[in-house]
């Protein structure tokens, strides 16, 4: 939030004891995101090169979007894009072209089954390529040809693109900041700003499509954050999909302003987990949520020996 935060004291005219160190902290947020802007338009250039448009995602082309006026005071470390599964071999033949390579992850079994994207990494910095939307949450799945039905065109730096339909992005960006168990307080702050800029969504949408992917619980917890830390006053059709009290009453405390912000237990590998075990829809989402974790800290244990 450090750029956020800069440019609001300065327009202000107001100064705090840690003013040197919060702008240092902008100023790199800043930079980080010219590198990753100038990524997101090397990529789409070069996936037009062999006649793909991607679905961008987050990153550069969310920024821009949710905040016009100052899209580099938004953190982004990577550059995401949604791919068709057969698109894969031209996708990796254009990234190499700009020095990206495959990075593999050694926790995983079968990449297409126990994940949702490929990565590919340089000097330039991370591209992550999705080849579904995302799995998680005990292997819960949206239904992809459906959302890329619904994906609206864009351009972004005179480039086109294709971006997911607001109740699509909505949830999509809810999901995530779930399934990283709300590790940066400005995901939050992002779909703080989707509301305010799409008054107009359909939470009944939004709701079934969670539960149908196996997301409610995500979708459920997010809006109630919403709510309790940044008062965000959320629709009547949005508010009926909240928890009951008890439930959110221990998300309170799991998820408390004080939590997030020391990120003590999004950053621990397994309190993270245990976070989102909590987050999971069913009994049989548990159990695969468990299993999977088993498997990736066994392959994880086995290639560190």
């Amino acid at each position: 939030m450090s750029a956020w935060v800069a440019d609001a004291l300065g327009g202000a005219g107001h100064t705090i004891p840690e003013q040197q160190k919060l702008l240092a902290d902008a100023r790199s947020t800043i930079a980080s995101a010219h590198k990753i802007r100038r990524l997101t338009n090397s990529v789409i250039d070069a996936l037009a090169g062999a006649g793909i448009t991607p679905i961008a995602m987050k990153g550069s082309v969310l920024a821009e979007r949710l905040y016009p006026t100052n899209p580099l005071c938004r953190p982004s470390s990577d550059v995401d894009v949604l791919v068709l599964p057969e698109e894969l071999d031209r996708v990796a033949t254009q990234l190499a072209s700009l020095s990206l390579q495959r990075q593999v992850d050694d926790s995983l079994g079968d990449v297409f089954e126990d994940h949702h994207h490929l990565s590919f990494a340089g000097s330039a910095g991370l591209v992550e390529v999705h080849f579904r939307l995302i799995s998680t949450f005990g292997r819960g799945l949206f239904d992809d040809a459906a959302i890329r039905a619904r994906s609206v065109a864009h351009v972004f730096n005179k480039r086109p693109v294709r971006i997911l339909a607001p109740e699509d992005e909505f949830l999509y960006l809810a999901t995530h900041a779930a399934n990283h168990a709300y590790l940066r307080i400005s995901w939050l702050v992002d779909l703080q700003q989707f509301i305010r800029l799409h008054p107009q969504l359909d939470f009944d949408a939004i709701a079934a499509r969670a539960r149908d992917a196996g997301f409610a619980q995500a979708l459920t917890v997010t809006l109630g954050l919403l709510e309790q830390l940044l008062a965000v006053e959320l629709p009547a059709s949005a508010r009926k999909t909240l928890p009951p009290r008890r439930r959110r009453f221990i998300d309170q405390q799991l998820f408390s302003g004080a939590r997030l912000e020391s990120a003590a237990l999004s950053t621990h590998r397994l309190a993270s987990f245990a976070l989102r075990l909590w987050l999971v829809d069913t009994p049989g989402s548990a159990v695969r949520h468990v299993v999977d974790g088993a498997r990736r800290y066994a392959r994880r244990v086995t290639a560190n020996r």
